[in-house]
């Protein structure tokens, strides 16, 4: 239940009368209640008192209810903060733009009590449920990073100090260079996965408090970024003898998005299609093609596949296709990372695989609207 004493409403109206009356309404109902004549006025406040709730009229002097959600979505300290509208323009066009900008929820004027009191308890009972959802995230998170610490950790370490317990055990006189490039070629694999490791909790732990996107988006160039994985990732595939194709089914392969996140997200599907190859694997095929207003980066490769009862697993982290055997290093990170950066862009990731044929991973972002 939602405590409303702990709760703090900013209501911004230029109408005075109007603004005093629906303070009243919410000091009665025990919220914590500002005013602010104007969005200037508004985002100051906002600042000082991080607000739950903002209760904002539209048309407004010096600053209107538009360009204060600009401001408050392009601050990293207010961009979550919950809207919503109340307006005099009931139109559906009205509607529709104050949803694509962001509104959480629209209130035509006259404001009815009930409906007033209903939509911000809604909201306030909407965020605790995700707060409350996110803190069992993070307990679950902690939880299996103890577990994977026990394993993962522990090898590349094992590695790292055996290693260079041989060397320092060597007398000066008894040096072999065969053995001694063998122990600094094993210590730095060993080094060079505990990096591996630690970036991808630090990543994942970025991306787990992260619940939108950066307000400065760019245009990425998915065929060049495709490619550019490609050749980061050249050296191991060639090792695993594995070979790249890329396929371009669409005109104008760009979306809008955050090009690291992005990147991240296909390094790691191709990173996932090298571990997880065959023996007889020959190539990892790389695509792109556009299906009602999303354009798909596919990873297709000719690895073990995923058996069926574990496909719906496989986006949270930890998930390894075989941690019961632990044929592959790693703990299951990467398509955790995928998944969120997916959604983050309003996305999804498509998984098709059959056990022993291979796997087809889909990252499918939204186009731009432009181009609907």
């Amino acid at each position: 239940m939602v405590q409303n004493k702990t709760k703090t409403i900013l209501v911004v109206e230029d109408n005075q009368l109007m603004n005093a009356a629906i303070c009243e309404i919410l000091d009665l109902e025990h919220y914590n209640v500002f005013g602010a004549g104007d969005g200037v006025e508004a985002l100051a406040l906002m600042r000082q008192q991080h607000p739950d709730v903002v209760l904002c009229d539209i048309m407004m002097p010096r600053m209107d209810g538009y360009t204060l959600l600009q401001h408050t979505r392009s601050d990293e300290q207010l961009r979550t903060v919950p809207f919503i509208f109340l307006t005099a323009r009931s139109s559906t066009e009205d509607r529709r733009q104050a949803k694509r900008i962001g509104i959480d929820d629209y209130l035509v004027k006259p404001v009815d009590t009930q409906d007033l009191l209903l939509a911000v308890s809604n909201i306030l009972r909407r965020e605790d449920n995700a707060l409350q959802q996110a803190e069992r995230q993070v307990e679950q998170l902690r939880t299996q990073i103890v577990s994977a610490l026990q394993h993962e950790f522990r090898t590349p370490l094992t590695f790292i100090l055996g290693y260079a317990e041989l060397l320092a055990e060597i007398p000066p006189e008894g040096v072999d260079v065969e053995t001694l490039r063998a122990s600094i070629a094993a210590i730095l694999e060993g080094g060079r996965r505990l990096q591996d490791l630690i970036e991808k909790f630090l990543f994942l732990a970025d991306m787990q408090h992260r619940r939108e996107l950066p307000a400065s988006l760019a245009a990425v160039d998915t065929v060049a970024l495709l490619a550019a994985q490609a050749q980061t990732y050249s050296k191991p595939a060639q090792e695993a003898g594995l070979a790249f194709t890329l396929d371009c089914e669409v005109d104008d392969p760009t979306v809008l998005g955050e090009p690291t996140y992005i990147r991240e997200a296909l390094g790691r599907l191709i990173e996932n299609a090298i571990q997880y190859r065959r023996a007889a694997s020959a190539r990892i095929r790389l695509s792109i093609s556009a299906l009602d207003g999303y354009l798909g980066l596919r990873v297709s490769d000719d690895g073990c596949g995923i058996p069926a009862d574990k496909l719906a697993a496989l986006r949270s982290p930890f998930a390894q296709i075989d941690r019961e055997e632990r044929v592959v290093p790693g703990i299951g990170l990467g398509l955790a990372l995928v998944n969120h950066i997916a959604r983050l862009h309003g996305g999804q990731l498509q998984i098709e695989s059959e056990e022993g044929q291979g796997s087809t991973f889909t990252l499918w972002l939204p186009l731009p609207l432009e181009r609907l």
